[in-house]
């Protein structure tokens, strides 16, 4: 009897062990490969909202091109490109608070997309091939967070900004910084940007930074963390991307020009090729001051 208890509790103890071994070996298993996992990006994805007109996304995976309408919204990766259309605004929305309005005949890619395992910053990395766009970044981005825009001319990164970019041509782009700090490459060159400032970023030319106009806040309503977003370009917003008008001619010397609502100094000058300081001395008459430009004034434009 006393054989058969001994036996039964020597069992025991042995089952006891081999589970504390099991249970032991599990543990440095998911200890290996957390380790392992520890530089390992976290999946993210932008959600595209068509604010105007209609947008169409290539998907990387499969190269099917879908259109989209205005109210219409999707969710990208890495590799999606998005196109939009004549007379078309859409906007791209990030797991934070950061947005990217695209104007018309803007074409764009996202080259990278996803989560700092660490930190959960958003890494994100985008390819403007044509068009115009404002990036938005609600505020700096924690560490491990980087946001890039890539152009055909220069590398655009942002440290918590809001800026314009602007694709002129394949040998020239336009960069305008509105808030926060953006940082311009091109080959060896590197410029930081600061708010109030802008460049023209051309092949083998300097890169000079100028004091633009000043711009009132745009800072947008921040976007949902989750799911798809359904934001709106607020009136602010829309002043940075002006229509162009036709220009009339009274006369051989100068053009005149009726500003419209969202008209800046520099956006006029960038419409006649001529700098804002040369329109506002030929207006000094209306213009006492830069920021005194006000909707329906005419103005007297020289020529470049």
């Amino acid at each position: 009897m006393s054989h058969t208890l001994r036996t039964t509790g020597a069992t025991k103890k042995r089952t006891v062990t081999v589970l504390l071994v099991i249970g032991a070996v599990m543990v440095l298993l998911a200890v290996f490969t957390n380790w392992q996992n520890r530089h390992k990006p976290l999946p993210a994805r932008a959600y595209l909202t068509v604010l105007g007109g209609q947008a169409v996304v290539v998907r990387a995976e499969t190269e099917e091109r879908v259109s989209y309408k205005a109210g219409q919204t999707c969710s990208l990766q890495a590799g999606d490109q998005v196109q939009t259309g004549d007379e078309s605004q859409a906007k791209l929305s990030f797991p934070g608070e950061e947005t990217v309005d695209l104007e018309s005949k803007t074409r764009l890619t996202v080259l990278e997309l996803y989560q700092s395992p660490l930190s959960r910053a958003l890494v994100a990395a985008l390819a403007l091939h044509e068009g115009k766009t404002l990036t938005q970044i609600g505020q700096a981005l924690p560490e491990g967070g980087r946001f890039v825009l890539e152009t055909p001319v220069a590398t655009l990164q942002a440290r918590g900004a809001a800026f314009q970019c602007d694709v002129v041509s394949k040998s020239q782009v336009w960069v305008a910084v509105y808030e926060g700090a953006v940082t311009v490459s091109m080959g060896p060159q590197t410029v930081d940007l600061a708010a109030g400032q802008g460049l023209r970023a051309q092949l083998g030319q300097k890169l000079s930074p100028v004091t633009i106009a000043i711009v009132p806040s745009i800072r947008a309503t921040a976007a949902p963390k989750t799911g798809p977003s359904t934001p709106t370009l607020t009136d602010r917003e829309k002043t940075l991307f002006p229509p162009v008008l036709t220009p009339t001619r009274p006369g051989d010397d100068m053009q005149t020009y009726i500003v419209q609502k969202g008209d800046t100094l520099y956006s006029i000058a960038r419409q006649f090729g001529v700098s804002w300081e040369a329109i506002w001395q030929a207006n000094r008459q209306i213009l006492p001051k830069p920021e005194a430009l006000q909707p329906g004034q005419q103005l007297r434009i020289p020529k470049p």
